[in-house]
C-alpha cells in the first residue's frame, strides 16, 4: 500500500459520507457509502474474511482514495447514488433490463400536464409511474384511465392542436379541452392528481372523492354533472376490474426476487398495489467478483428505488442488507412515509419470495441460453479460447470433465463434448469409477482420462482414427479442478504417447485457468465470451456427473441387508443411509454409532447391528 494512501486512512473521520476507491490509471472502480469512514473503509486493507472475494478483488487494485463527508447516512446514500450514475464504477451492479420498460410519464412543468408512455433519460418536471412488464400495459392504462380523468391527448407543452381547434377527443368528452379554456385551471389539476393517485395505488381515496362529488352535484341538481361523475366512477372500476391477479393483501409491497452464478446476478422484481399484482420485472448485473447476497440485494434496493416511479409501504427481500436501518431511512425519505425491509420467514410473503426467486432464475437461465444460441457470440467464444490460452489451433472440440463422489462412494465421471461451441450430447460419456477407492478427485480425474484414451487407442488400432466415437480426438482438454487435475491429464497423455492435444483447468473458486507451462492462473475477465463457454462447459459435465452419481447411488440403496432388520422401514433406511452414507459403513459403525443417529431408538440400532455383524460372519466365510 502506498505511504500516502496510508496516510489517508489515518485521517479519515468517524462520521457518515461517501468514499471512491480508484485504480493506477485513474479510473474509478467503486463508490460506497459508510455510516462511519475511519471503520468502513479501513475494513477493506484488514486480512480478509473468508469467502470475501470483492474485497480480495479490490486490495489488489486499488491505488487511491477519496472521501466526502455527509451530515447524515440518508445523505450519503443519495450522494454514493449520484456518483455511481457519473462514473459507472466495474466494482459497483450496474442494473441492466432484460428490455427497456416503459414509464407513463405526466409532464407536471406543462401549465396543463400531459400524459405520455416514456423510455430511457428522464426530465426533470416529469413524474414517472413504472416500469410497466410491457408496453401494451402502459398503454392500455393510459387509455383506461383518460377515460376516467379526461386529460388532454395533445402532445405539445401547450395544449390545442396547429390550427387551435378542439380536437375529437373534446368532442367526445374525452378531454376536458384547456386550449379552448373550457376548463377552470385548478379544476385540472385536480384531474391530474386524481390519475396520479390512482396510478399510486390509492383507488378507494380516488373513488371515494368522485362519489363524494357526484352526490354533492345531484343535491344541487346539476345532474349532468352528477351522470358524468358516475360515467368516471364505472369507468375507475372497469380499470380496476382489468387487474385479474389480486395480492396476499391491500398493502403496497414489492417481493425482490434473487438468483446469481457468481458470474451474473438476476433481480425479479414482483409489484403489489393496493391489493392487486401488477406484474414481474426483471434486471441483471454483472459480477465483477463473487458477491454474498445480503451485499447484492442492498445494492439492488438503492439502484432499483432510485429510479423506480413508486416505492411501497413494504419491501420484501431474501437477505437482510448489511445497512438495512440506513437504507430503510432513505427509502422512507424518498417516499414520504414509513417503510419496512423484512425477510419472511413462513406463509403467504415466503411463498411469494420462493416464486419471486424462481422467476429471477428462470430469467437468468434463459438469458443464458439465447446468449449461447448466439452464433456470432459462440464464435467469439471459440476465437477469444484460442487467442487468450494460446492454443496452437482453433479449438473446434472441446471436451470437458468433471467427478461426482458422495463420500467416496458410488464415484462416477463424465465427459462433455462440444463441437464447433455447442453441445454433441451423443457423444457424452459417462465413468464408473473402478480403481480409485476414497475420496481422490485428482486420481479419479486420472482414472476417467486414461480409460477414455486407452479406448480411443484401442479403436483407432482396430478400425482407422476417426472412425468411432472414441476415436475422436479432441483439440482441447477442460478439467473441472485446479493445478492436480491439469497435471493428471499431462501425466495420463505422457504415458499414452498421445501428442498434439491441449489441456486447460478450470477452478471453481476464482474461475481461475490452469495452463500447461504457466505459473500461476490466467484470470479471463468476467465479461469474456471465452470464460463464458469454458463455464457451459463445465456446468454441463457437472450435471452429468451428478445425475449419473446420483442414480448410482439410488440402485446402491434401492435393496440391501438393511431391508431385512426388523424395525427399519423405508423411512429409517433413508435416515441411517443419509447418515452413514452406505450400507457398507451402516455395517461398519459400532452400536454406540447407531445409537447417537436422531430418530433411530436404541431397541432398532440394536437390531441393525445384529443384523450387521451376521452379514460380515457369512462374507468371511
Amino acid at each position: 500500500m502506498k505511504q500516502a494512501l496510508r496516510d489517508k486512512l489515518c485521517t479519515l473521520p468517524a462520521r457518515p459520507g461517501v468514499y471512491v476507491f480508484t485504480n493506477e490509471a485513474g479510473r474509478v472502480i467503486y463508490v460506497g457509502k459508510a455510516k462511519e469512514l475511519s471503520n468502513r473503509v479501513s475494513s477493506y486493507f484488514r486480512a480478509p474474511a473468508a469467502g470475501d472475494y470483492k474485497g480480495e478483488a479490490l486490495r489488489g487494485e486499488i491505488a487511491d482514495l477519496d472521501v466526502m463527508v455527509c451530515e447524515t447516512e440518508v445523505d450519503a446514500l443519495i450522494l454514493e447514488a449520484t456518483l455511481i450514475k457519473k462514473y459507472l464504477p466495474r466494482y459497483n451492479i450496474i442494473l441492466r433490463d432484460d428490455k427497456s420498460y416503459p414509464y407513463i410519464a405526466v409532464y407536471m412543468s406543462d401549465s396543463y400536464p400531459r400524459i405520455m408512455l416514456t423510455r430511457g433519460k428522464r426530465l426533470r418536471g416529469v413524474k414517472y409511474y413504472g416500469p410497466y412488464v410491457n408496453a401494451r400495459a402502459a398503454r392500455n392504462t393510459i387509455r383506461l384511465l383518460k377515460k376516467v380523468f379526461p386529460l388532454r391527448h395533445c402532445i405539445g407543452a401547450v395544449p390545442g392542436q396547429k390550427g387551435h381547434s378542439p380536437c375529437l377527443y373534446y368532442e367526445m368528452e374525452m378531454c376536458l379541452g384547456p386550449c379552448q379554456g373550457n376548463v377552470d385551471h385548478a379544476e385540472y389539476m385536480r384531474q391530474v392528481k386524481q390519475f396520479c393517485d390512482f396510478l399510486e395505488g390509492r383507488y378507494a381515496e380516488v373513488l371515494d372523492e368522485l362519489d363524494t362529488r357526484m352526490r354533492a352535484a345531484s343535491r344541487e341538481e346539476e345532474y349532468e354533472q352528477a351522470a358524468r361523475i358516475r360515467n368516471q366512477i364505472e369507468s375507475a372500476r372497469q380499470v380496476l376490474r382489468h387487474h385479474r391477479s389480486l395480492s396476499s393483501t391491500t398493502q403496497d409491497y414489492d417481493v425482490i426476487g434473487f438468483f446469481s452464478d457468481g458470474m451474473q446476478a438476476c433481480f425479479s422484481v414482483a409489484q403489489n398495489r393496493a391489493g392487486f399484482h401488477l406484474g414481474n420485472l426483471v434486471f441483471f448485473t454483472d459480477l465483477e467478483v463473487a458477491r454474498e447476497a445480503d451485499d447484492l440485494v442492498g445494492e439492488f434496493l438503492k439502484r432499483y428505488y432510485d429510479q423506480a416511479g413508486s416505492i411501497p409501504e413494504i419491501v420484501i427481500v431474501p437477505a437482510m442488507p448489511p445497512d438495512a436501518e440506513g437504507l430503510g431511512e432513505w427509502l422512507a425519505a424518498q417516499r414520504g412515509a414509513g417503510l419496512e425491509i423484512r425477510v419472511p420467514q413462513k406463509g403467504k410473503k415466503k411463498h411469494e419470495m420462493t416464486l419471486a426467486a424462481a422467476n429471477a432464475k428462470l430469467a437468468l437461465e434463459g438469458a443464458k441460453v439465447a446468449r449461447a444460441r448466439d452464433k456470432g457470440r459462440v464464435e467469439a467464444a471459440l476465437a477469444e479460447l484460442a487467442r487468450d490460452l494460446e492454443l496452437d489451433r482453433f479449438p473446434l472440440r472441446i471436451e470437458c470433465y468433471d467427478i461426482s463422489t458422495f463420500a467416496g462412494t458410488a464415484s462416477v465421471g463424465s465427459m462433455v463434448v462440444f463441437q464447433d461451441g455447442y453441445p454433441s450430447r451423443r457423444e457424452y460419456r459417462k465413468f464408473s469409477i473402478k480403481f480409485t477407492p476414497g475420496v481422490d478427485d485428482v486420481g479419479m480425474m486420472r482414472e476417467v482420462l486414461y480409460r477414455r484414451f486407452r479406448r480411443a487407442r484401442s479403436e483407432s488400432e482396430q478400425q482407422g482414427e476417426g472412425k468411432a466415437g472414441w476415436s475422436k480426438m479432441p483439440d482441447l482438454v477442460v478439467l473441472d479442478g485446479g493445478k492436480g487435475q491439469l497435471n493428471a491429464a499431462l501425466e495420463v497423455l505422457k504415458v499414452m504417447g498421445i501428442e498434439g492435444i491441449q489441456t486447460a483447468a478450470l477452478a471453481k473458486r476464482l474461475e481461475e485457468v490452469y495452463r500447461p507451462g504457466h505459473k500461476g492462473p490466467l484470470r479471463l475477465r468476467r465479461d469474456s465470451e471465452a470464460l463464458f463457454l469454458l463455464q457451459r462447459m463445465r456446468d454441463e459435465a457437472h450435471r452429468v456427473a451428478v445425475s449419473y452419481n446420483r442414480s448410482r447411488m439410488e440402485r446402491a440403496t434401492s435393496s440391501s441387508w438393511l431391508d431385512q432388520v426388523t424395525g427399519v422401514g423405508p423411512g429409517r433406511k433413508k435416515v441411517l443411509l443419509k447418515h452413514f452414507g452406505s450400507p457398507r459403513k451402516v455395517a461398519d459403525a459400532s452400536l454406540a454409532d447407531l445409537q447417537a443417529v436422531p430418530g433411530v431408538p436404541d431397541a432398532v440400532a440394536g437390531a441393525v447391528h445384529e443384523a450387521a455383524m451376521a452379514v460380515k460372519e457369512s462374507q468371511q466365510k
